[in-house]
């Protein structure tokens, strides 16, 4: 799960909490130390973690895939 949602515009992404109005864009971030998306993330997830008390989302090693035939 994660703890924040993403909206494009115009190239912009835009990351809201959906627990409070707090935000951050791609632009906040310095494409020197990496991807602005991965550290727009990462900033929600510390956010989520820190003001809401979520832990941090947790990927599963086996994730079954369903396909429609």
């Amino acid at each position: 799960m994660r703890h924040y949602s993403i909206k494009l515009i115009h190239g912009l992404a835009t990351f809201t909490c959906p627990n409070c109005k707090y935000s951050v864009t791609t632009l906040d971030f310095n494409a020197e130390s990496g991807s602005r998306r991965t550290q727009a993330a990462r900033a929600m997830n510390e956010h989520a973690k820190s003001a809401h008390n979520c832990s941090r989302p947790t990927l599963p090693l086996y994730v079954p895939v369903w396909h429609a035939h």
